[in-house]
């Protein structure tokens, strides 16, 4: 009889060094499944500690995918681990599975602990940087806001996207307009998950993707030699939503501020001391996003911030960049209103949201008048009903199904929003921005704000 555990077996590199093996053992209910996932880089790998120590981090980090099937008692992996290795990988599963446990009524002490210990070490010193940065970008607003910045401070960028099968969505089109090259890493997942999460026992549920993202962009930052891998993680992804047994639950903890400033640190302590994780736009809402997106009109017939064109089967992927469907469609639509005219909305859209009675539900949800919020990267309710009362003190939209409901579910009122306002726009606190860069970055976005 199989011990019921969770094995971290290897991670192994093909002959030319650019597609990455990261192999799984789950043994459950007397057996034993062996799990490999595939990921394949633009470039060859390099042959240095820090590189294997990259990767030794991404095998850790994926294995997350495949232990929450059956969420075993035991871990065991090869390598070794000091406590505060072993502290930030717990807190990893704590908190970047905190929405699985939610959704499936798990309790928190369910989840097996990483230890100190000794094993295989990837031990060297890590070579030289340039100063370049690499940017992650999804093809939505918020990269293209941290593009266009990170271009006019003058750095030497290059963009990253990650693809789970062939699907880039839009980032090969907005990496176009923002004049970047992209570099496309293909993320081949073992399917067989799919088919022991409906085994008795299994379990299925979101895990912490932007952790992934966050490696994956290191690996190809060491691979580059470059000393930067930036993302567009705004302030409002740091706002937990939702409250159950094991606390706060935030869909996006792999984006918040307190998960960038681990994450540096572990790059920093565990992988190479000279790359920096950081996000380029921590310090603005999701309301400042959309002000500074507004007067970029090049991006807006290539860009979208529906997450469901990434999805892995092509029959559930919309038709255009936007779907009824999709939270964040939504989302963006309220927040990009205001500062648009209706020109240019339906430019972008091409679908009158405020006009679908079937996004009623959602729209409740979403300004918190009813039912929970959804659990996907959307703004947040104070960000969203000053949207809706922006649009409604402009007299716009008055006549569609939504702004009709939100004036008699009392979502829209005459109090003065201009407070609030000036809140959202003003440049937050929080922000984890290399020291060479933090003034210029500040600057930039405090002119940009204020424009």
């Amino acid at each position: 009889m199989h011990q019921e555990q969770f094995i971290y077996q290897q991670f192994r590199l093909s002959d030319d060094r650019k597609t990455a093996y990261f192999d799984y053992r789950v043994q459950h209910d007397g057996q034993a499944h062996d799990l490999s996932e595939a990921i394949i880089f633009p470039v060859p790998l390099l042959d240095s500690p820090e590189q294997l120590r990259s990767l030794r981090a991404l095998h850790l980090a994926l294995g997350i995918n495949y232990y929450k099937i059956f969420v075993s008692p035991t871990i065991r992996h090869p390598y070794a681990m000091t406590e505060t290795e072993a502290v930030f990988w717990n807190d990893i599963w704590e908190h970047g599975l905190g929405e699985f446990l939610y959704v499936n009524k798990l309790p928190v002490a369910r989840l097996a602990q990483f230890a100190a210990q000794n094993g295989q070490e990837f031990a060297g010193e890590s070579v030289g940087t340039t100063q370049g940065v690499i940017l992650g970008i999804g093809g939505g607003k918020d990269s293209i806001v941290a593009g266009e910045m990170l271009k006019s401070i003058g750095l030497d960028m290059a963009g990253f996207v990650m693809a789970t099968g062939e699907q880039l969505g839009q980032t090969q089109s907005v990496a176009n307009a923002m004049g970047v090259d992209l570099h496309a890493i293909q993320r081949q997942m073992d399917m067989r998950l799919l088919e022991l999460q409906e085994q008795p026992g299994g379990y299925k549920g979101h895990f912490p993707i932007s952790l992934i993202f966050a490696l994956v962009g290191t690996i190809l930052a060491v691979a580059h030699k470059s000393a930067y891998v930036a993302v567009a993680n705004e302030a409002s992804s740091s706002i937990p939503r939702i409250v159950g047994e094991n606390g706060a639950v935030n869909h996006q903890w792999s984006k918040s501020f307190g998960f960038e400033q681990k994450l540096q640190q572990f790059i920093h302590g565990s992988v190479d001391m000279h790359v920096t994780y950081f996000s380029a736009i921590r310090q603005l809402t999701s309301i400042g996003v959309a002000k500074l997106f507004a007067a970029l009109s090049q991006y807006f017939e290539v860009f979208t911030s529906d997450n469901f064109v990434f999805r892995i089967d092509p029959a559930h992927r919309p038709s255009g960049r936007w779907s009824l469907e999709s939270p964040k469609s939504l989302s963006s639509y309220l927040l990009l209103a205001p500062w648009l005219d209706d020109t240019e909305v339906q430019r972008i859209f091409g679908i009158d949201f405020l006009n679908e009675p079937s996004l009623v539900g959602l729209f409740l949800e979403l300004t918190g008048v009813e039912g929970e919020p959804p659990l996907d990267c959307v703004g947040t309710v104070d960000e969203l009903t000053l949207s809706v009362n922006l649009l409604a003190q402009a007299d716009r939209y008055s006549d569609t199904v939504l702004m009709k409901l939100a004036v008699e579910r009392g979502i829209v009122h005459d109090d003065s929003w201009d407070d609030l306002l000036q809140v959202l726009l003003e440049l937050q606190h929080d922000a984890a921005l290399p020291a060479r860069l933090h003034d210029k970055i500040t600057a930039y976005l405090q002119e940009h704000i204020a424009a």
